[in-house]
Order: structure tokens, then C-alpha cells, then sequence
């Protein structure tokens, strides 16, 4: 009877545990939802792996957000296509610049230069670093032989910092620092030579939005709070590697004949928490130019203006930030 009794109470507790941790992962799916990631698709709905700038090619990029027709150049950038063969004003940046979620057409960049008229290439990359992303605008510089009037040059605080560090590992490393993004096929042999508990770990963010916001949100802020010091050498080093990509950047201006500006974009969390003011003031000190923060625009209505779970903007998020840009420059 005994037995009979301790298993009873073992069985009610497994019940009980698997209907709280239910109603957790429930709960957190409308409360704080976590993407597990994108994925592509060719127009035809097949997945494919493959480059985020592979020239000549139309996919869709897939979160539970959106669904996103998008098209990349002849030339390798993000369409639409510039209006001449010397485009004037040139973008680059990361996912947000790149528009990740959006159309070709609903991307801020494109909606600025339509609506002044310009011949604009959108050079930007989701994943890349400062670093490349300063390596990108100059092979275009060089290889085809543009000349442009001006580069916009967007700096996102959510993943840039991190993605410098990973870049300079890279570097010193002797391996090529070009995102993952990039290299499908890199990703997916990183993916393959992960130990079993690893693999596990990665079939728990896919299908686990509890466990995401564990991972993602709950640890990394344990981590920090916990360590200090550790984080407070680790954004040093990684504002380091930043001043770097802007040094280049100013370097290539006075090279190439163009004028630049510096904006910095930041995740929705930063300008909810008003993160950015401090963020905003770091990264002044280390820029060879006045930089422009675009937080204030956001903070009225974050939610209609980042996805929810990818964070990327909306529709209504590009509206906005093309619109700011408008006032911005001349």
C-alpha cells in the first residue's frame, strides 16, 4: 500500500508539473515571445540553404512573424535595383538595414530614396560586423568602381557589439570573419559537429518558446548581474573593435570622395528600458563624427513598430524610421 501511495503522489506531481510547465509555455508565447530563428523558402515554398545576398536570386525569409519576399540584385545587394550603374547614396548595415521582414519595397531605405528620387544600392548584411560591413562597402568601392555622393552607415546595438567580438575571434584566429549568413554551409557544418546534448539543446529552442526566453532572456541577465566586472571588460573590448570599423569608415570618406553619417539603431527592449541614452553616449566617444541616435521615434508605440517575437521592424517601423530620415537629412 505503501508503494501503491508513493507512486500515486509521484504520478500527481509529474501532472501537476507538466500542466504548470504547459501553461508557462503558453503563457510566454502571447507574453514574451522568442523566434527561434529564420528559415528560407524559394518561391516555390521548397527550403533551401543559401546566401542572404546570393546575386540574382528570390526567396522568402520565414519566422512566425512573416513571411517575406525577398529579392537580391545581379550585383549582390539587397533589390530594388539601383537606378543607374554609379548608385549616390549607399546603405549599409545589418538585418535591420537590410529590411529582414519586410518587402524589397517596404524597406526605410528604399522608401527615403523614392522618395527624393535617389539611385540607392542597400549594401547591408544580416549577421555582419562593423568590421565586415566596412570590408563590404569598400570591395564595392573597388571592384565597381562606384563613386557615391553619400553612405548612411547604420549601427544596431542589439547584436553589433557581439557580432565585432565574434568577428575579431575570427580575425586573430586567421579564419574569415564574413556572417554565417553568408555561408549556409558553414552554419550547417557548425550545426552537424555539435555533441549530442548540444543537438538536444537545438531541438528545445525550436519547438520551445519557454525555454528561449530562459536561454536568451533569464540567463544572459544572471550572467551579467553576476558578473560585472567580466561585462564591463568585454563592452570595452568590443567598443574597441567598433571604433576600428568607424576609423575605416572615416578613412574610406576622405579615400573615396564621399560624405557619411553614423545613425544607430537600437532592439526594442533598449528604448522600452531607456537603455539608450548610455548606449548613445559610448559610442559617441569612440566616433570620429557626430552620430545620430534613433530611439526617440520609437518610443511612443514599440509594439506596432518591432515584430514581436523576431524583433525586426514592420511595415510601420520602416514607415517611420524613412520618414525620420526624411527630416534628417537634407
Amino acid at each position: 500500500m505503501r508503494i501503491k501511495s508513493i507512486l500515486a503522489n509521484f504520478a500527481l506531481l509529474s501532472i501537476s508539473v507538466i500542466a504548470v510547465v504547459g501553461i508557462a509555455e503558453v503563457a510566454s508565447r502571447y507574453m514574451v515571445p522568442v523566434s527561434p530563428g529564420p528559415y528560407l523558402l524559394d518561391m516555390d515554398g521548397n527550403e533551401v540553404r543559401q546566401s542572404y545576398v546570393e546575386p540574382s536570386t528570390q526567396f522568402r525569409i520565414i519566422t512566425p512573424d512573416f513571411d517575406a519576399p525577398t529579392s537580391i540584385t545581379a550585383d549582390g545587394y539587397r533589390a530594388p535595383k539601383a537606378k543607374d550603374n554609379n548608385p549616390t547614396t549607399l546603405f549599409v548595415g545589418d538585418s535591420f538595414t537590410y529590411g529582414q521582414g519586410v518587402k524589397d519595397t517596404e524597406v526605410f531605405t528604399h522608401l527615403f530614396c523614392e522618395a527624393r528620387g535617389l539611385s540607392c544600392a542597400n549594401l547591408s548584411v544580416p549577421g555582419a560586423s562593423t568590421l565586415y560591413e566596412v570590408d563590404r562597402l569598400e570591395s564595392y568601392l573597388k571592384e565597381k568602381g562606384w563613386a557615391p555622393d553619400n553612405v548612411y552607415f547604420f549601427f544596431f546595438t542589439g547584436n553589433d557589439f557581439g557580432d565585432n567580438l565574434w568577428a575579431d575571434e575570427q580575425r586573430k584566429a586567421g579564419k574569415s570573419y564574413e556572417p554565417l549568413e553568408m555561408h549556409p554551409e558553414l552554419e550547417q557544418a557548425k550545426k552537424d559537429s555539435r555533441s549530442f546534448p548540444k543537438r538536444m539543446l537545438a531541438t528545445g529552442f525550436r519547438y520551445s518558446n519557454l525555454l528561449r526566453v530562459a536561454y536568451f532572456k533569464v540567463l544572459p541577465s544572471l550572467r551579467q548581474k553576476g558578473n560585472e566586472e567580466a561585462h564591463k571588460a568585454e563592452m570595452e573590448k568590443a567598443l574597441s573593435i567598433s571604433k576600428e570599423g568607424f576609423d575605416r569608415l572615416h578613412k574610406l570618406s576622405k579615400d573615396y570622395a564621399f560624405n557619411y553619417k553614423i545613425f544607430v539603431l537600437y532592439p526594442e527592449t533598449e528604448i522600452n528600458q531607456d537603455l539608450y541614452e548610455g548606449i548613445h553616449k559610448q559610442l559617441q566617444e569612440i566616433a570620429p563624427t557626430e552620430i545620430i541616435s534613433l530611439a526617440e521615434i520609437f518610443k511612443v508605440n514599440t509594439a506596432e513598430q518591432y515584430f514581436p517575437a523576431d524583433g525586426h521592424y514592420t511595415i510601420s517601423g520602416n514607415i517611420l524610421l524613412a520618414e525620420e530620415l526624411k527630416k534628417i537629412i537634407p
